[in-house]
C-alpha cells in the first residue's frame, strides 16, 4: 500500500549556501568595481538581503559560522551606510 506513501526529502542546506555565499561574493567583487555610486549603493541593498538569508540559512541548518557571517552583514551594513552619504552629499 505504498502508493500514496510521501518520500522525505532532504534539504541540503549546505549546498543551498554554498550557491548563495559565491552569488554574494560575486555581488561583492562588482560593487568594488563599479563607479557609480548609485549603482554601487543599489548593489550594497541586494548584498546586504544576501547576508540576511545566509544567516537564515545557518538558523535552519546549514553548518557555517553564524557570527563570521553576522560580521560580514555588519560591515556590508556599514560600507551601504557610507556610500548612501556620499550620495546623499552628490544629490
Amino acid at each position: 500500500m505504498g502508493l500514496f506513501k510521501k518520500k522525505k526529502t532532504v534539504i541540503d542546506y549546505d549546498a543551498i549556501f554554498k550557491e548563495q555565499y559565491k552569488s554574494v561574493n560575486q555581488l561583492t567583487q562588482q560593487a568594488h568595481q563599479e563607479m557609480d555610486y548609485v549603482i554601487k549603493e543599489s548593489l550594497y541593498e541586494v548584498i546586504v538581503e544576501k547576508y540576511r538569508e545566509l544567516i537564515e540559512l545557518i538558523d535552519q541548518g546549514a553548518h557555517f559560522d553564524k557570527e563570521h557571517f553576522e560580521a560580514l552583514k555588519d560591515n556590508a551594513i556599514k560600507e551601504l551606510q557610507s556610500i548612501h552619504q556620499i550620495n546623499e552629499m552628490n544629490t
